[in-house]
């Protein structure tokens, strides 16, 4: 469903131009796919076939696969192509990609134009190509971002501390190198609505509505400023769309600052922990300016620190997207050491990250690592966008033929006894923390089909005694 509403903002994008405002995860971008259903993007037409389907999931689909190219361009280009070829084979197995490069959102589309700018930008900075196509290439690449996800923001802060960087690295700081950065800054102060009045704006999220008194310019285009208003006003909204997040058994409205960092933790093949600790020891020929430290880790540092600290809602790695590949450049660096065995560890290691991702094919979307232990467990750390975002109704298809001895009920609408089907959202409580109360503090699951719905087998007595000890509502 959430698909379907994002692509019928890109159809009438399509259809009625760029007059409407953006929404939320619905962006501009989005009318790339509704090219594959130009009459209407309604459900029938999308699911009519499975060549609709593909059509409307192509565009992202591409987007994933120029993800990996550049991933590879960039780190072949730094560091050889031994070290590009591992950070390509990284980025077409890692497991949220697979899962999201398919589906109709803008998460894959961002990584792709941040990597792209931020790999245009180093290249201008290297003096690899001509400069004004590579600064050219660079806002090209942040515009197709800010396009994609208003969090692309982020990218200007980013650009603008690798160059401070690159600068500092390279003392004494040549004269056009100040020139061209001043430049850079003056041209964006220039687009429409800088520096309007803080009290000009009809504020509508309560977090920046006290601005609405300040009679000071703000340094930021207005289209800017209203994405910024526009995304703290659907945090602070939870029942609108979003519901609640769900981090270790619990649920939240606010977040918590370690739920990305246990996103990483549990959604990533552990394989690339060891390979980012021994890229960490490997020393490649100095080189001036901005290393990978500043090109890769700052990236990733701002993007996973932004949205840990300052974004209530912690619905899914995704939000991630646009900071991942730079992780998996930095860990490729391990294959440029110098003597054979770290590159055949490093080799093993990438085996070890690509044998993991496969194991759940197709179900890419719930994806855990070996941490959580048996698969069924998984519910009990992530849910949300992490497990449960994907149609199962095949794979319950074919668990009720394999299984004709098992009376089966899914998502019941009330308590009831016998074997019943769950999937993993509904029953934390995403949206409705109230209806599976009974069935998640007194029972466990038997086992998972296709990994986000739990299979639960509910015996009469106990049933009985679960709802007699459930506290009575009150009488009015």
């Amino acid at each position: 469903m959430a698909g379907l509403l994002v692509l019928a903002y890109g159809c009438r994008v399509l259809t009625h131009g760029p007059v409407l405002p953006p929404n939320g995860q619905r962006m501009p971008i989005l009318l790339l796919n509704a090219l594959g259903c130009p009459e209407g993007c309604t459900q029938a037409e999308v699911e009519a076939t499975e060549g609709s389907l593909l059509l409307v999931r192509l565009p992202t689909i591409l987007f994933a696969l120029g993800l990996a190219l550049v991933v590879y361009a960039w780190a072949a280009e730094w560091m050889g192509p031994r070290v590009g070829l591992l950070a390509l084979g990284l980025a077409a197995f890692q497991p949220t990609i697979l899962a999201h490069g398919k589906q109709v959102t803008t998460d894959v589309q961002a990584a792709f134009f941040t990597v792209g700018a931020l790999w245009a930008g180093w290249r201008a900075l290297r003096n690899r190509g001509p400069a004004a196509l590579n600064i050219a290439v660079s806002a090209l690449m942040t515009t197709g971002a800010l396009l994609s996800k208003y969090t692309s923001v982020l990218l200007l802060p980013i650009l603008g501390l690798v160059l401070a960087i690159d600068l500092w690295q390279r003392r004494p700081v040549p004269g056009r190198a100040i020139r061209d950065a001043v430049g850079a800054a003056l041209a964006f102060l220039r687009f429409d609505g800088t520096f309007r009045r803080a009290d000009s704006y009809a504020w509508r999220s309560a977090r920046l509505r006290p601005l609405g008194s300040w009679p000071v310019p703000l340094p930021l285009p207005r289209v800017f400023v209203l994405g910024i208003d526009f995304s703290y006003f659907v945090q602070e909204q939870p029942d609108v769309g979003r519901g609640n997040n769900y981090v270790l058994g619990r649920l939240n409205t606010d977040g918590v600052w370690y739920a990305f960092p246990l996103m990483l933790l549990f959604k990533t093949p552990l394989g690339l922990f060891a390979l980012l600790a021994l890229a960490a020891r490997t020393r490649l020929a100095r080189e001036g300016g901005a290393g990978p430290v500043a090109c890769l880790l700052l990236p990733f540092a701002v993007v996973t620190g932004f949205y840990s600290l300052l974004v209530a809602p912690q619905l899914g790695i995704r939000y991630l997207l646009p900071a991942l590949p730079f992780v998996l450049i930095y860990a490729a660096r391990s294959a440029a050491a110098e003597s054979p065995g770290p590159r055949r560890i490093a080799g093993v290691l990438a085996v070890w990250c690509v044998l993991s991702a496969l194991s759940y094919h197709p179900h890419y979307m719930s994806y855990f690592n070996e941490l959580i232990g048996p698969r069924v467990n998984a519910y009990r750390f992530l849910a949300d966008s992490n497990l449960d975002w994907e149609d199962r109704s095949y794979d319950i298809a074919r668990f009720r033929a394999e299984h004709p001895e098992i009376d089966l009920v899914v998502d019941p609408e009330a308590p009831q006894a016998g074997w019943i089907l769950v999937g993993a959202n509904k029953l934390v409580g995403v949206y409705d923390p109230e209806r599976y109360r009974w069935l998640r503090e007194n029972f466990q699951p038997e086992r998972h089909v296709g990994y986000s719905y739990l299979l639960f087998r509910i015996p009469p007595d106990r049933l009985r005694e679960v709802l007699a000890a459930a506290p009575k509502p009150t009488a009015r």
